[in-house]
């Protein structure tokens, strides 16, 4: 069972540092003759966790949240609540999480916080924590790597969640970019061109700050070419054809109000290297 949570959490951490402390840290238990083994898992995985955190979570992004309060008993105001809460929510109200997105953040925040205090026990070695035995070292930590595997989970699950509430104000606003500018690299390709249609294929979450939510958005976009003019045409001197090129398209909103999305100028870009493939071979 141990093997398993390990398994599943070695894929969600950020980087070989962090892989490589939590494959030491559980070396420790597998040394049993060591009474302990058990208090030393409990001082790596502590470190971890707090490496984790540090990362998704920077204290500057947390203070600049209009959720945070500073806590007094907290030397710089920050706690491990406020770490978890940011990395599961970034800026969002958890108002906005709980109601809107549907989930329930509450439940593996405190989750991992009871991990992070029995680890916190088990480093200080008294008589009631020394020489844990096998089955209940397993147990403890099986619950602190499943807590900290479930946070960031749920983190990932909260992006997922918030593209979908998203999805038709995202669908709106590319539509409306894509017939409001001119689109250099279709432009170049004909006389004269028109949008049929544009299809949202995939909704992205680059980052949800303390302030800014960062989307990006790609599908296809389907267009009539025309070459010549409309009198061309009824001559039969002129072509007209339809083709479709995929494009891209960022997007940020506004933590205190997700759904007034903003495109910046030249955000909105079709790729059309598939119409020049082989356009200059001499063949």
């Amino acid at each position: 069972m141990l093997k398993d949570f390990t398994n599943n959490l070695f894929p969600l951490l950020r980087n070989d540092f962090q892989k490589k402390l939590l494959s030491a840290t559980l070396k420790n238990l597998e040394d049993l003759s060591n009474p302990l083994c058990f208090n030393n898992f409990c001082s790596g995985y502590r470190e971890l966790i707090r490496h984790v955190l540090s990362e998704m979570a920077p204290d500057s992004e947390i203070k600049a949240c209009a959720w945070y309060a500073p806590d007094k008993t907290s030397r710089t105001g920050i706690t491990r609540a406020h770490a978890i809460t940011y990395v599961l929510q970034g800026g969002l109200s958890s108002d906005y999480v709980i109601r809107t997105l549907k989930l329930n953040v509450l439940v593996d925040k405190k989750r991992l916080i009871d991990a992070i205090n029995t680890l916190h026990k088990y480093t200080h070695v008294n008589e009631d924590t020394f020489g844990i035995d096998a089955l209940r070292a397993s147990d403890e930590a099986n619950l602190a790597i499943n807590a900290l595997h479930d946070v960031i989970v749920l983190a990932n699950q909260c992006r997922v969640q918030l593209a979908r509430a998203l999805e038709a104000q995202i669908h709106k606003e590319v539509i409306a970019a894509a017939i409001g500018e001119t689109i250099g690299a279709i432009d170049e390709l004909a006389t004269h061109h028109c949008i049929d249609d544009i299809n949202v294929e995939v909704v992205t979450i680059l980052g949800v700050c303390s302030e800014f939510i960062y989307l990006k958005a790609s599908g296809t976009i389907e267009v009539e070419l025309q070459w010549g003019s409309n009198g061309d045409l009824r001559r039969g001197e002129g072509i007209a054809g339809k083709e479709s090129f995929p494009f891209t398209c960022e997007l940020q909103s506004h933590v205190e109000y997700p759904a007034e999305l903003e495109i910046a100028e030249g955000a909105f870009c079709v790729d059309t290297s598939s119409w020049w493939d082989g356009y200059y071979d001499e063949e």
